[in-house]
């Protein structure tokens, strides 16, 4: 019972005093405009007695003023029962809506074990609709945080189409959004983004190392561009190395691709925390797609990706990717305790019959 009152008292003062609306802005004008009216009209009076004397102190306000609070009375109902209609009309319609949206999570486990906190409880708590939950976890495949069996991990990456289309099956697309997020090896994670391209309304979140949660991209851009250095030697085969969170690790780059042209892209500022703004993940992959255009335009057919970021920007650098357009890719993966420091990648085909497969170098 005890709960249940504590339940009460709380919705209705996020009722009264929280919630935000045009109808709740009149009701609540219309609940003050009652309270004025009714402490005004109030006749205030004090009396003190004792054996020797009494005080009497009082007040009653004139009929112009009692009209003038009548009137702010009548006014104050009419705008209470106004903004409770309105409110009621617009909660039901808000709720018809929600109805029918529905949110589906994709979550990548891999890296760092994220299941204590699953990315779909945190978009629960933003918002009102149904939310829906595709979880990639490849730990399975981890062994002393380094993937062991990257082949059956991409068939688990590969099957995310048919995941999603499963779960959207009976909903307009209107009515379906998609949020994205992960802690995985950068190869699956680019892979997701190429795969996902042409689904509207991502919204894409990252796991704060630092406060062990994840977050949204809300922070703001910084304005900091790729420093190039590109190859003077033309060839069908190059690598590209961007380095966003970390330094590409350049010693291990020429023993692996001894023979290829080396391009490099890398931010002034290389840190973990860089990524947090929507506005600069889209501009950077926007540079990547360009350079990866200008490739192109070099005679390029195919790319070597090593690519040190955040999971949500190696996502964005896979979006941003064009299939139909752009060579050829394979991304790395990086282990630094390995000593082939890129032991295996994803090939990712320009011809569309041709199938994406993992490449293991190391053997």
């Amino acid at each position: 019972m005890k709960d249940a009152i504590s339940y009460f008292i709380r919705k209705a003062a996020d009722w009264l005093f929280r919630r935000r609306s045009p109808a709740l802005m009149v009701f609540r004008a219309g609940v003050a405009l009652l309270f004025i009216s009714l402490a005004g009209s109030w006749a205030v009076s004090f009396m003190y007695a004792d054996a020797e004397r009494t005080l009497v102190l009082g007040y009653q306000s004139s009929s112009t003023a009692q009209f003038i609070l009548y009137i702010g009375f009548v006014i104050g109902i009419a705008m209470t029962v106004l903004g409770a209609v309105w409110e009621y009309q617009r909660f039901r319609d808000e709720k018809k809506r929600n109805n029918k949206k529905k949110t589906v999570v994709i979550e990548q486990r891999g890296l760092v074990d994220t299941s204590d906190s699953p990315l779909s409880e945190y978009v629960k708590s933003k918002c009102s609709w149904h939310v829906d939950s595709i979880v990639n976890d490849v730990r399975e495949r981890l062994i002393d945080n380094v993937i062991t069996r990257p082949e059956l991990a991409l068939a688990k990456v590969s099957n995310l189409k048919v995941s999603l289309a499963e779960k959207t099956a009976h909903s307009s697309a209107s009515d379906i959004s998609i949020s994205y997020g992960g802690v995985f090896p950068v190869p699956f994670t680019f892979y997701t983004g190429y795969l996902l391209d042409d689904e509207s309304q991502i919204t894409v979140y990252d796991w704060d190392r630092d406060s062990g949660s994840w977050r949204g991209l809300i922070g703001t851009d910084d304005g900091e561009q790729f420093f190039v250095e590109p190859s003077s030697i033309k060839c069908k085969s190059v690598v590209l190395a961007v380095s966003v969170s970390y330094p590409v690790d350049g010693q291990a780059i020429a023993s692996a691709f001894n023979n290829l042209p080396v391009h490099y892209l890398s931010l002034p500022t290389l840190d973990r925390n860089n990524h947090w703004s929507k506005e600069k993940q889209d501009r950077l992959s926007g540079d990547f797609l360009e350079y990866c255009k200008k490739l192109l335009g070099q005679g390029t057919e195919h790319i070597h990706l090593i690519l040190a970021s955040q999971n949500s920007l190696a996502f964005r650098f896979g979006q941003a990717y064009d299939k139909r357009n752009l060579p050829s890719i394979s991304v790395y993966q990086y282990e630094r305790q390995q000593p082939m420091r890129y032991p295996w990648c994803i090939n990712i085909p320009h011809a569309v019959e041709e199938k994406v497969e993992v490449v293991n170098r190391a053997r």
